[in-house]
């Protein structure tokens, strides 16, 4: 299947020596640009062999079977609409969309369209991931979860300095809650549903939120959900039950080796993710969804994209984030 990208971004950049490799289950066809943008694409195109440079999205359109998109929160539900309408299937970065009401507009859209419509949610797709759905049991009954994805930006001092990079700036849906805490979310809302309540304190900054605390309440146990762009920590995952608890020491999105601590008896470690990157087992997943026509995975898949996009609806309402796309 030929694979058109439209961004040139950190993301991008990351993947494509795998996606452009003897492994990959895609041939990526074209990369999409912005002008400005025009000469960092046309290096990659050349680095990797990409056949294709354009800065016209609907001459990527014309040559793909599927789009990725890899551009700024805001942008995501228009390009993905626009994609979907030209019968192609999209693979769009996290967020799939600004709020829960442009997620669920796209998936019904793509569902009348008959395309596939995916977030690249890596968490979602991991083996080690899997081993953790499969280790709940025996924790007992759950308590209390808790996770914590902190970075100092790189851009945070330019920030501060009065600038407005894209992960800080509220007209492309930047701020903590959308670009890290995200991840979290959808880990657990990927393990135990969408939550009865979300309430989020954010720290915030010219509108935006640096960093934050989310607490979400499910019947019988609670989970607290860190993440900031404005200091640092060691990432921490923790799932405690009355007969255990797992945790891992790295960020949801790479979803690290796991230990599982019985209340009785020895530690058990697992690894299965394996030395490739994060992306890989997403996009082969994607690749086999489309090849099949498995659209029991695809719907599943969005279902817990909408209910991790309504939960972080509720938590920038809570913390009076606003963004400008919101209408």
């Amino acid at each position: 299947m030929k694979l058109g990208i439209l961004g040139t971004g950190m993301i991008v950049r990351e993947f494509l020596p795998w996606l452009t490799g003897a492994d990959s289950p895609f041939t990526v066809q074209c990369i999409c640009s912005t002008q400005r943008s025009a000469e960092a694409a046309g290096k990659l195109c050349e680095q990797y062999s990409i056949p294709q440079h354009t800065t016209n999205y609907f001459e990527l359109l014309q040559d793909v079977d599927v789009v990725y998109l890899a551009v700024p929160n805001n942008q995501h539900a228009r390009y993905a609409k626009v994609a979907i309408e030209a019968g192609k299937h999209v693979i769009v970065e996290k967020p799939m969309a600004i709020n829960a009401l442009q997620a669920e507009e796209l998936a019904n859209l793509a569902r009348r369209r008959k395309v596939f419509l995916f977030e690249a949610m890596t968490t979602q797709y991991l083996e080690n991931y899997n081993k953790i759905r499969e280790l709940l049991p025996r924790v007992g009954k759950v308590k209390l979860v808790q996770c914590n994805f902190s970075q100092y930006s790189s851009r945070y001092d330019a920030f501060c300095a009065g600038e407005t990079p894209v992960s800080f700036d509220p007209a492309r849906g930047g701020g903590a809650l959308m670009d890290l805490n995200v991840y979290n979310i959808s880990y657990i809302v990927g393990l135990f549903g969408e939550p009865n309540q979300a309430k989020y304190t954010a720290n915030m900054e010219r509108g935006i939120d640096t960093s934050g605390i989310l607490t979400m309440d499910y019947s019988g146990f609670k989970a607290v959900s860190i993440a900031a762009k404005d200091c640092a920590a060691p990432a921490r995952y923790i799932i405690q039950g009355t007969k255990g608890y797992i945790l891992q020491k790295s960020t949801a999105n790479c979803c690290g080796g796991i230990t599982f601590h019985p209340n009785e008896g020895k530690e058990e470690h697992y690894n299965l993710n394996g030395g490739r990157p994060r992306q890989a087992a997403e996009f082969e997943a994607f690749a086999r969804a489309l090849e099949s026509g498995d659209q029991e995975l695809c719907g599943r898949m969005q279902d817990t994209t909408i209910a991790v996009s309504r939960v972080l609806t509720v938590a920038r309402r809570n913390a009076g984030i606003r963004f400008p796309c919101d209408h």
